[in-house]
């Protein structure tokens, strides 16, 4: 299968290079607190160097978080699929192979120690528990019997960028959330598809 081949596992680095080149390259979290600050006037939340540091980290990680799950959800197209469930075990196999090497690299390029990648891994259960119980929800709230959860995403970036104006900072982290969405199915396709991009 051409495509199984393909998602090799080096691509799985590759990704996570792409996705860690975007972080800082693209001053991904610089420009969304940037926005924040201008749109709310919100220059109190801004707190110099140390701040900026911190911010970029902690967003910058649940950035990453949300690209992974985001990355996974999108894969079985990749094998002109639309769901997980309609993949054959080579397809799956691929799959898992390509998501632990880029887990693997994302550590590795972090430098991580085992206390932060154990927090890590915990992190993105939770966002991956929440992926899973969004698609069987799917169903119910066609009918209209189940509200839609919020992504965790959503309220860990509201907290660490304005706390104090949480309804505002969540509108934001909804709006943003998106953009993550979009810009790791972008940096897939790069990874994938380069001659397509």
């Amino acid at each position: 299968m051409t495509r199984a081949r393909k998602l090799f596992p080096v691509y799985g680095s590759a990704l996570a290079n792409n996705m860690l080149v975007a972080l800082v390259h693209d001053r991904i979290v610089g420009r969304v607190v940037a926005g924040y600050v201008a749109e709310h006037d919100r220059r109190g939340i801004l707190g110099g160097p140390a701040r900026d540091r911190e911010l970029a980290e902690t967003m910058g990680r649940e950035i990453l978080l949300a690209m992974i799950v985001e990355v996974h959800e999108v894969l079985p197209v990749f094998f002109g699929k639309k769901q997980k469930s309609k993949l054959n075990n080579e397809e799956k196999e691929a799959i898992d192979a390509f998501s632990r090497e880029l887990l693997d690299a994302l550590v590795r390029a972090q430098n991580w120690n085992g206390e932060d990648r154990q927090q890590f891994r915990r992190d993105l259960a939770l966002y991956s528990d929440f992926s899973a119980r969004q698609e069987m929800m799917a169903n119910a709230r066609k009918r209209g019997k189940s509200p839609e959860e919020e992504a965790p995403f959503i309220a860990r970036i509201a907290l660490l960028l304005d706390p104090s104006m949480l309804e505002e900072a969540r509108r934001a982290a909804r709006k943003f959330y998106g953009d993550v969405e979009r810009l790791a199915q972008k940096l897939l396709r790069k990874t994938l598809q380069p001659d397509r991009t």
